[in-house]
Order: C-alpha cells, then structure tokens, then sequence
C-alpha cells in the first residue's frame, strides 16, 4: 500500500468523478460500497412497504392476486428521486 497513489478525474461525456489507481482501473473505496449497499436495503424497505399498503387495497377477489404495481417503473423513479436529492 505504500507508494500507491489514486488519481481522481472526471468522466467527460457522463460528468461523473472516477478514482483511478496506479494501473488506470477505476476503483470504489469500501466505505463507498458500504454506504451504496445500506442505500439499496433501505430502499426497498420503503418500496416493499408501499408495495403492500396499496396492492392488498386494490384487489377486491383475494383468490386472483396479480401485481397491481409496475415494481420496475417504481425502481426506476425511487432511483431518480434519490439521485436527484
């Protein structure tokens, strides 16, 4: 580890900060793996709780349970949402 030096640099096209390390191979620290990883479980909890106040109220014959909400559509808008806050 002694001697090693990152380079931080910004992607053009995407406008994203990489880190890059000796070798040129962008890198994640693992506090930053940690903290993406307690993002996505806490997530979904909240996903997951929505998800079952509103499919049980939508659905009147419990014997033909289909999904009542598009999961993908929802993935989709939590993760602009929270990338725009």
């Amino acid at each position: 580890m002694l001697g090693r030096i990152d380079f931080i640099k910004e992607h053009e096209q995407s406008k994203t900060i990489l880190v890059s390390d000796d070798y040129g191979v962008n890198m994640m620290y693992d506090a930053s793996f940690a903290d993406m990883r307690a993002l996505e479980e806490e997530l979904l909890m909240i996903m997951s709780y929505y998800i079952n106040k509103l499919e049980p109220m939508s659905d009147i014959n419990l014997r033909n349970v289909f999904p009542a909400v598009d999961r993908f559509n929802m993935v989709k808008e939590i993760i602009i949402c929270e990338e725009k806050y």
